[in-house]
């Protein structure tokens, strides 16, 4: 028997049993669409992940150093850090105030104040939109100058331009020199929402001089771990004599390393939850078509006693089970996709769409399913004897 005599008589089976095969092509549609939705939604909180961590800026090293009673390494550690010429484009210090309330003229809001070094725009992977960066001058000098988010900018000065004017921090006046552009979504408690001081300002803004937290920027990937190892190495022999201090050195690049790790994994799991839905809509097709077998037992026989051959009665459930399988797998991928979009949309505020992959694959494998789990109702209808096959009623 041709392919498309098959594909006819297929079409002919499944509409003159409506019900029964929409009930089948749904079992298929709801594993199709979950595998699509469930590794999409996945692959979405990893792109929102990912794209967070490199607003922050890749090749980024964490330090943190303290030392009980013990002094500021700031300078010391600056100074090591841009010795390193060959491996790192700038280092600032990573202390901040949450709770510091900026007023300009009679608007005041609660903000968060970072103080940093001329290189904290480096480090942060951080654009100056309008004015200047911070300078070395203005930490040597602790000139009182600032730099404002572009949420700070909204906030406090409307349109008006805000560089070369005054506001206050906790009662302090300071000059605004420049304005950095929008990283994030403006939000109170994003980095849009920000005010960058000279570090040299944490003895007037905070009554304290010491420093606990750096961002190291590394000039590549390469250079990173190889950044990594010398800070390590050079904090530890800074502290190795000193039984109440304590360091970590940590790089962004290891977060994006598990964060992948960490989406495989979920991935994984979530495609195997998935799988066993596809895997209840396979043995829903086997069921339905050991059925059919049994309806069609008459015309079977009818069919080998005037010299059907096994592998035309094979094709011609196989192509019908195959057949039911691609309506659900179609129908599922469609699903997949509008519940993905609508789902990201809602939840992360982006559009996503599936990738092509995943919805190939669900779809490949909705088909071999049906293909697999026919296979049996195929044989077994093949294997039907033609004179029992007219004697059944």
């Amino acid at each position: 028997m041709k392919l498309l005599q098959s594909i006819r008589m297929a079409l002919r089976s499944v509409m003159a049993k409506k019900g029964r095969a929409g009930l089948t092509v749904l079992s298929i549609f709801i594993g199709v669409a979950a595998v699509i939705v469930l590794v999409s939604l996945q692959q979405a909180k990893t792109a929102q992940d990912m794209q967070y961590i490199n607003s922050l800026g890749t090749n980024r090293i964490q330090v943190y150093a303290s030392m009980w009673g013990g002094k500021d390494f700031t300078k010391e550690l600056y100074r090591f850090c841009l010795g390193m010429t060959d491996l790192v484009e700038g280092v600032t210090p990573q202390q901040s105030m949450w709770d510091a309330r900026v007023q300009y003229g009679a608007k005041s809001r609660q903000m968060q104040v970072y103080f940093g070094s001329d290189q904290y725009s480096v480090c942060t992977n951080s654009h100056i939109a309008a004015g200047r960066d911070l300078s070395y001058m203005d930490v040597e000098k602790t000139t009182r100058v600032c730099l404002i988010g572009s949420a700070v900018r909204e906030n406090l000065f409307n349109y008006k331009d805000p560089v070369g004017e005054t506001l206050t921090i906790n009662n302090q006046a300071f000059t605004v020199v420049g304005v950095y552009a929008q990283k994030f979504d403006n939000s109170e408690w994003s980095e849009d929402n920000i005010i960058v001081v000279p570090y040299s300002q944490n003895r007037l803004l905070l009554k304290n001089t010491r420093t606990e937290q750096f961002i190291v920027k590394a000039k590549s990937a390469d250079a990173t771990a190889r950044a990594v190892d010398k800070l390590k190495a050079y904090l530890f022999t800074m502290f190795k004599d000193h039984p109440y201090a304590w360091y970590d050195v940590y790089s962004l690049n290891q977060s994006i390393q598990e964060s992948n790790d960490i989406e495989r994994g979920n991935m994984i799991f979530m495609g195997v939850i998935a799988g066993i839905s596809l895997l209840v809509g396979g043995i829903g097709i086997m069921n339905i078509m050991l059925v059919t077998v049994t309806e069609r037992t008459r015309e079977i026989g009818i069919r080998k006693a005037i010299g059907a051959e096994r592998r035309s009665i094979i094709a011609q459930f196989l192509v019908e089970s195959g057949l039911v399988s691609s309506l659900g797998g179609v129908v599922g991928v469609i699903a997949g996709i509008l519940i993905t979009m609508t789902w990201v949309k809602l939840q992360y505020d982006i559009i996503f769409y599936p990738t092509p992959a995943i919805m190939a694959l669900a779809f490949g494998v909705s088909v071999a399913l049906g293909l697999l789990f026919g296979l049996y109702p195929a044989a077994k209808a093949s294997a039907l004897q033609p004179v029992d096959a007219l004697r059944s009623e």
